[in-house]
């Protein structure tokens, strides 16, 4: 379109040109060299102004339909680059949507795993307490079968020291049996019996065979204070505190050599 503008321009110019030469030289071929004189200053100013005044006129035009030809590109240039900045702007939402739509989905997963990690730190709580709960059930249970053993042996203790029958009462009454304390009284009952220091537990008078006795209480109750945890609800304090703990730590100060051996079954059944 540009070059047919400046085509046409071209053409517009070289007639315009032409056209006003042409017309001066028909005159001087018609009357002469006198024939331009006698034109006058009108005359040549027509003459000049016909020389001029087209090349001007098609220059003109020219220019005119070059800048229209121009204006056309540059709309045109200007329609593709909103075209392209049009398609560039709804790449870019799409794009932004798209994020949006990926971030949302990426929240719902961070809920559903935090949801899940909930719910296996409930899990794992609740597995806890039940391990916990049945670590206790057992230590419980294990509780009452050593403090049965621990009842036998200080009720063996209890007996070596007090015998089982009441010396004959005068006038012939016969001796009756000796009833053994019940319960926790057991237990008091030879915590009365024991003394409370090194210096009096020294002058205590027992045979070996409470002293055998008093190991075999020491060494059961140790065993299973071994397996009682240094803390929580039941600690070896809680034990150590009850009667038993206190029985275990009076028979600590016996000052026989073999207080602590563990004696075989077979000879405490014996006794």
């Amino acid at each position: 379109m540009r070059l047919f503008a400046r085509a046409f321009g071209f053409g517009l110019l070289i007639f315009a040109t032409v056209l006003p030469l042409g017309a001066g030289l028909l005159l001087v071929a018609s009357s002469g060299p006198d024939g331009i004189v006698a034109l006058g200053p009108a005359g040549w100013a027509s003459l000049v102004a016909g020389l001029v005044l087209p090349s001007c006129a098609a220059l003109l035009v020219q220019a005119w339909l070059t800048q229209r030809a121009e204006l056309a590109t540059l709309r045109d240039a200007l329609l593709r680059q909103g075209a392209t900045a049009d398609s560039r702007h709804l790449a870019l939402q799409a794009l932004v949507a798209e994020s949006r739509e990926h971030t949302a989905i990426l929240q719902e997963q961070t809920r559903l795993m935090l949801g899940q990690l909930s719910v296996g730190k409930r899990i794992a709580d609740t597995q806890q307490a039940l391990m916990t709960e049945t670590r206790l059930q057992r230590l419980v249970g294990e509780w009452d079968m050593t403090g049965r053993e621990l009842a036998a042996v200080m009720a063996a203790m209890w007996r070596l020291v007090f015998g089982w029958r009441t010396a004959e009462g005068p006038e012939g009454q016969p001796s009756v049996e000796l009833p053994l304390p019940s319960g926790p009284e057991l237990g008091l009952a030879i915590l009365r019996l024991l003394p409370a220091t090194a210096e009096d537990m020294a002058k205590f008078e027992v045979d070996e065979r409470f002293v055998r006795q008093a190991a075999h209480y020491r060494a059961v109750f140790r065993t299973f204070l071994d397996r009682v945890p240094e803390t929580g609800p039941i600690n070896r304090g809680l034990f150590l505190d009850m009667v038993q703990g206190r029985v275990d730590a009076r028979l600590a100060l016996l000052p026989r050599p073999n207080h602590a051996l563990v004696i075989p079954p077979e000879t405490l059944a014996a006794e």
